[in-house]
């Protein structure tokens, strides 16, 4: 195959809703290395530099509505093949064999903003990471330890991987057929007032957890407790300086009982023990079918460097941030699905809080309710930021927050 044509590409790209250099101008597309493969398909790597001189590496795509079948066929055969700069790499997982598609069909699974999944044959979802960064992914590299290793059966099973010299492009794994994403079927729980569900979600979490200790860890130290207070306060000092109007004087006044709050993180009875974690944990990761739940997306915050997304950390931040959302979520069900019954979704969202932690079991409430508090602070950053209607959701939290009513 010849050189990719990028003259023509920067706007496509920049356009492009896995592009992360929104608001700035590309000055310069370069094809780094290519992988043709099948039925006119290709894998590109492209260094795209912007106006402001930052230089990142992304996946291009060739053939996409017709990757699925001649992707999988390289996975199958293990295939090797020396690019220009470096190799790239198939390497199927212990899953594979059981999981190969009967045809080439597929489509897009179209929920993804900074990758790419097509779902193959109605068994197989194939993720396709579009900004690229080096080092070990923490989806390839938790999914096959949780799968071969800890053989967790609440995640859907790795399947594979794709690798283009130190830099993680693709990613496979079974799909959960006829699943209900998490957010919708959360949202049908608070109206009815089902809260079992997540007493299940908890021990599922405590035993994804204990799978995740296995990996590594290791006891926090003073110096990195001390660090979760000022990460915490500078947060805060974020978003004070980032909201206004009414809410901004809001918590700006909850602002001294907020930093209280963080002191925790320095005089804790219980010296926590860091492990590997979810790291962008919420219930919008967890999907329902007829069967149970399913765990899925371990690649950790997305915005967050890659030696952030695979650093040990507390499992009680992954706890903090489930809890979070069902905050978030009973919020939204108050104002637009069913307004006008507050005592209904107090009562769910105790209930269901109280579900979760009896079935995750013993933890560091102390630690806990300062996760969440710090969890929430950033929320009034993402809403000024990215979301200015999620702003009701912030402050709603951090209200309930500082009543006293997190468990």
């Amino acid at each position: 195959m010849s050189r990719l044509d990028t003259s023509s590409l920067s706007k496509e790209i920049a356009e492009a809703r896995w592009y992360g250099g929104k608001g700035e101008e590309i000055v310069g597309v370069n094809e780094e290395d290519c992988l043709e493969l099948e039925d006119g398909c290709a894998l590109h790597i492209l260094r795209i530099r912007s106006g402001s001189g930052a230089e990142d590496r992304y996946l291009y795509l060739t053939g996409e509505e017709r990757l699925g079948g001649p992707l999988m066929q390289a996975l199958a055969e293990g295939r090797r093949v020396q690019g220009r700069a470096a190799e790239f790499v198939f390497e199927p997982g212990a899953a594979l064999r059981g999981l190969l598609p009967r045809s080439v069909g597929q489509r897009p699974m179209g929920l993804d903003q900074s990758n790419t999944s097509l779902v193959v044959d109605e068994r197989l979802v194939v993720k396709l990471y579009r900004r690229l960064e080096a080092g070990e992914h923490p989806e390839i590299e938790l999914g096959r330890f949780l799968t071969d290793t800890a053989h967790i059966a609440f995640m859907p099973a790795y399947v594979g991987s794709v690798r283009w010299g130190d830099y993680a492009i693709a990613m496979v794994q079974a799909y959960v057929s006829n699943a209900r994403d998490g957010w919708s079927w959360a949202t049908d729980t608070v109206v009815s007032g089902e809260t079992a569900p997540f007493a299940l979600l908890g021990k599922q979490t405590a035993a994804l957890h204990g799978a995740l200790a296995q990996v590594a860890s290791r006891t926090a130290t003073m110096v990195e407790l001390r660090g979760w207070r000022q990460g915490a306060e500078r947060q805060l000092d974020r978003a004070l300086q980032l909201v206004g109007g009414e809410t901004g004087r809001e918590l700006a006044e909850l602002a001294p009982a907020i930093r209280r709050e963080f002191e925790a993180f320095e005089h804790l009875a219980q010296t926590p023990i860091l492990t590997r974690v979810h790291g962008d944990y919420h219930v919008g990761q967890i999907v329902r079918f007829a069967d149970g739940l399913r765990v899925v997306d371990f690649e950790g915050e997305p915005t967050k460097p890659m030696a952030e997304r695979v650093a040990l950390g507390t499992p009680l931040r992954d706890v903090a941030a489930m809890l979070r959302s069902f905050d978030h979520l009973a919020r939204y069900v108050d104002r637009d699905v069913i307004p006008g019954d507050p005592v209904r979704i107090e009562r769910w969202l105790t209930e269901a809080r109280g579900a979760f932690l009896g079935g995750y079991g013993d933890h560091d409430p102390q630690l806990l309710r300062a996760l969440e508090v710090e969890k929430e602070t950033y929320e009034f950053i993402y809403a000024a930021t990215f979301l200015p209607e999620w702003m009701y959701v912030a402050i709603g939290g951090m209200r309930w927050l500082m009543r006293g009513r997190a468990a």
